[in-house]
Order: structure tokens, then sequence, then C-alpha cells
């Protein structure tokens, strides 16, 4: 997985936490589609842990804004042998992390919470451990998107709960690089080569339900 773009997205939010007057901590669970999906299927899935990614959020409010960064993933394994007579299980990641801005109809701790939310994220693949992983610095396949939906909340006091459907667009590829010694002279530089990594297959909406706390 791509640690350096984490850290970027991880130091943007504490950078902007001054700003903010409070503070929200919880826990998301979004499951993704290319078609409409009614509240008994979405429930139906959570409850079933159908191709649900989990993780946790940081919100950071002030009035009727709020900017988020959130994590979610799917933790899984893969066959990656020839022989199905001999399977061979690698841990596998899918995961999806997003940088977003949420208005809120009257107020981020309002006891009822209608909200608009716009974001950039990325999805992707990777290996779930780094004792398997050949390139510690990308993942496997990868796809920027923006997205753009709603959702509602209901707040008692600290405690909230919250619905969400946002509806994605991919944005393309992500480039990655890789440095050769092609020539064996340790006083040339590498040979740095750029590529693009595989594409991710994206999905149109994802919902989400969460909880938090607001500090």
């Amino acid at each position: 997985m791509n640690k350096r773009l984490i850290a970027v997205l991880a130091i943007l939010t504490v950078a902007a936490a001054g700003a903010f007057a409070q503070i929200g901590l919880g826990l998301n669970a979004a499951i993704y589609s290319d078609t409409k999906m009614s509240f008994s299927e979405f429930g139906d899935r959570l409850r079933n842990g159908e191709g649900v990614f989990y993780g946790p959020f940081i919100e950071l409010a002030l009035g009727k804004t709020a900017l988020g960064l959130s994590g979610n993933f799917s933790f899984y394994e893969e066959d990656w042998s020839y022989d199905p007579m001999n399977p061979w299980y690698v841990p596998m990641v899918d995961f999806d992390l997003s940088l977003y801005a949420q208005g809120h109809l009257i107020k981020y701790r309002a006891f009822l919470d209608p909200f608009l939310e716009v974001g950039l994220g990325i999805m992707g693949k990777d290996y779930a451990n780094e004792i398997d992983d050949p390139d510690l610095d990308n993942p496997i396949m990868a796809t920027t998107y923006f997205q753009a939906g709603g959702g509602f909340g209901i707040n008692l006091g600290g405690l909230g709960i919250f619905i969400k459907g946002l509806y994605l667009f991919p944005m393309g590829t992500v480039k990655s690089s890789v440095y050769v010694d092609d020539d064996g002279d340790p006083f040339t530089p590498p040979l740095e080569i750029t590529y693009d990594l595989a594409t991710y297959p994206l999905r149109r909406l994802k919902l989400i339900a969460g909880a938090k706390i607001i500090l």
C-alpha cells in the first residue's frame, strides 16, 4: 500500500485541526455497488458481511462545515496457485482512502443532521502482509476518484450515528516509479522508470453506515 499517500492525508488533516472547534472519531461500514440498493438490501449485506469494508475516520468540524479523513479496508485470502489441488492462499487487502468536506444544513452536532459531502479518494488492492509484498511503496492496482453525495445523521450529545450515499467518478490511473541500477556503477544515479499501476475496478456507488464520538 502507498504509505506516502496515507502519511500526506494524515498530515493535512492534523494540520487543519487547529482551525476547527470539534473533532469526530468513529467507524465506518461501507458497501460498494454499480446499481441502486434498497435499505433492506443494504442492511442484509451488512448483517451478512458481504463485500463490506470497515475502517476508522476522523472529522474536524466548525459550525456547519467539516473536513474528514476516512480509511476503509477489506481483508481476504486469494489463491495464487496454478494447481487447484495444492492451493496457495495469500492474504490480501482492498482499501479505500478518502479526504472529504461536508456541509451540514443545521449544525455538525445537531440532533437531526442532514448533510452534503464531496471529496477525493483512492481505491486499490495490495498485499496484506509486508513479508509478501515485493514493492512496499506501491499497491498492486489503484484508481483515484471524485465523490459526491449526502447523508443523514442523528446525534445524542457526543454520540452520533449516520448513513450516507456517495457517487464515485473515476479520475484515472495512479502513476508510480521504480529506480533501476542499469549499469552497476555505484557513482551513477539509478534510472527512474515511471509507469501506470493497474486500474482498480471502481464501483459507481458507495453506501456507508457509521457511528462516531464527538469531542
